[in-house]
Order: C-alpha cells, then structure tokens, then sequence
C-alpha cells in the first residue's frame, strides 16, 4: 500500500542514518569582509519568487503525505511557512488523487499556510503513463489540493530501480513535462530527489520543456537509494551504488553552466552558510528536507526553533560577505576546493559566479 510505504520512509528518514555522499559545501569558500560597510541590521534577505514575498530564500522540502502522521507533519511544517514567511513543497500527491480519503494530510497545508509560497508535486514515472486527459486533470487536482502557486514534478530514476514497487518509467517523460507546462497555468518546477541534475539533463529542459525552475537536489543529504534499500533488505546494492550522483555543489554550477532560469539547491544544505553558498555560486534560492522533518517530529516549537537559527545563520552569511540584499550575495568572490575545480575543468564548465 502507497500509504505503508509513506509511513516507512518517515520512520526510516527519521530514525536511521540515510544521509550520503558529500553535498561539497565544505569546499566553497565565501571570502570575509572585515569592513562590511553595512549594520547588520540593514541585511534584507527577502526574495520574490513566483509572485510571493519570502523573508529569506528559502523553501521547505518535499517530505511526506497521505497518512495521520503525515498529516501532522505537514500542518506543523505548513504554520511555519505561514509565519516564516518562507515557501513549501508538498510530498508527492499520487496518494492523494488515487485514495481521496487521504487528501486531508495535503489540505492541511492550503489551511495553514494561507499565503505562503505553496508548491504541489507529482512523480515522472508516474505522468509518463498517463494519457493527456487524465494527466491534466491530476496536474488540476495536485493544485486545487492545495491552493498551489507553482507544481514540481519529480525525478527519480534511481529511487524507483531500488525500491521494492518502483516504476521506473522514464520513456517519454520530457515530452509530458512540455505538456504539463502547457496546462498548469502555474510556474513548472523540474526536480530531483537527491541524485542531482547534470547539464546535459539541464540543456533538454531548457530546449525542450522550459520549466520555470529547475531543483538540482544532489548527493550529500538524503539518499532514497538508501531509504529504499533498508525497505528491500538489499543493503548490499545500496552499497555498490553508495554515494551514486552529483554533489549538490556541482549541479549547481553545471545547471547554471546551460539555464538561465530560477535555479533552487537542495542535497545536504544544512544550514543558513550552506543556502549562502549555494546563492554566491549560481542558486536562487535553497531548500531542505531532512531536518525540517526531524524538527516537525519534535512539534511545532522545535521547527520554529530550527527555522529562526536557519534565518540568522543566512542573514550573518550575508552580513560577514557585505552584502545588503540577496542580490549582492551572487556577486560575492568565492573560492572553490580541489574537488570542484576538478571536476569543473573536466567537464569545462566555466562557473561566471566565481571570481577567477
């Protein structure tokens, strides 16, 4: 059951370490400004992105949906949106469309984050089945679910291959993206899981889709190769595939290397230096899953906690690189470890955020 296998993810996410890889955060450097010629509390970290005013640019991961507990968490996360003023993925709402009882742990989210940034959200291997009707008609209800302002569709190949049901159906998927662009009336967010997004794959969403925003979600947090393969009891295939994907650094700067659209990070950001960082080299704005859900597991108190930290850490980034506005974070020099300058030379890509 869809629902069973929602409630194994929480408990496993929560409850074992599912985290891999090196999300390479630790390699960009943000160069100090002793002499910031600002107060701190001249920092405006607002955005605006898809028509709505963010205190910071930050946006809560796609966790969960479709049971009690998931219902919790969602309403938990969804009144911290709303006072935070930040924006929200929902999990995905296959769920949802195919047992209706279970729409109520999304609903929650339009109910307590009434003017937030709210982002719906539906599997690729799943719309690459549907027919144009019926796939416009689940791409209408994941957005009337919620009220949304924007819907990700999600890509996860090697989520699917591990998971004991997966469905990985990837045949045909650019071209139903094209045709949910078309229908949504909303801006179209293309997303990983955590594998992360290559420029390759980058380039044919630009050509051939033009989503809005693109989330690289790369290695260095949350690996579903790994929460999948505790669920199949195959750990040993887990292991050969440890690490599988591109540090979240790198797809930044590979995804920026080929779109010129919105770009969010996501993959190992753990904290308000890490979202910083990933501003300075290319993103427009960052997101998290993982600790979002630990700290809505501990109640509303805790993930308001974790959002305030979130929030300063990013301001003090901003303050200690001179930068007054989230536009002047982008043009801030920065320096690149080993790893990335390799790879970066390797696969001649010119990152244009980074002074050379």
């Amino acid at each position: 059951m869809i629902e069973s296998r929602k409630d194994d993810h929480i408990k496993i996410a929560a409850g074992q370490n599912v985290e891999e890889g090196n999300s390479l955060f630790n390699e960009v450097y943000l160069v100090h400004t002793a002499l910031p010629e600002i107060d701190f509390d001249d920092v405006d970290s607002s955005v605006n992105i898809f028509g709505k005013k963010l205190s910071f640019p930050f946006i809560i991961g796609a966790i969960t949906g479709g049971t009690e507990t998931a219902e919790k968490i969602n309403t938990v996360l969804a009144k911290c949106a709303e006072e935070f003023r930040v924006g929200m993925y929902v999990g995905s709402q296959r769920v949802a469309i195919v047992k209706p009882e279970t729409a109520r742990s999304f609903r929650v989210v339009a109910e307590n984050a009434p003017t937030a940034l709210k982002i719906a959200n539906l599997g690729a291997p799943q719309v690459s089945r549907l027919d144009e009707k019926v796939l416009s008609d689940w791409v209408s209800q994941a957005i009337d679910m919620i009220n949304a302002d924007a819907i990700a569709i999600h890509l996860n190949p090697a989520q699917e291959v591990f998971q004991p049901e997966g469905e990985p159906w990837f045949r045909g998927v650019l071209d139903k993206l094209r045709f949910i662009k078309k229908v949504a009336n909303r801006p179209l967010i293309v997303k990983e899981v955590g594998n992360g997004i290559s420029m390759e794959v980058a380039k044919a969403l630009a050509s051939r889709v033009g989503p809005d925003a693109i989330d690289v979600a790369g290695t260095g947090g949350t690996s579903f190769i790994k929460i999948e393969s505790i669920r199949a009891r195959s750990i040993d295939e887990a292991d050969i595939f440890s690490g599988w994907g591109i540090p979240t650094v790198l797809s930044i700067c590979e995804v920026r290397s080929v779109y010129d659209g919105l770009i969010i990070a996501s993959g190992g950001v753990r904290s308000g230096l890490d979202g910083a960082k990933a501003i300075a080299i290319g993103a427009n704005a960052f997101s998290m899953s993982r600790p979002l859900l630990l700290a809505a597991l501990k109640g509303h108190d805790e993930a308001k906690k974790f959002l305030s930290k979130l929030l300063r850490t990013f301001r003090i980034a901003m303050f200690l690189t001179g930068s007054k506005s989230v536009d002047e974070l982008t043009k801030v020099p920065v320096v690149f470890g080993p790893t990335i300058i390799s790879w970066l030379s390797q696969r001649n890509i010119r990152c244009k955020y980074v002074v050379k």
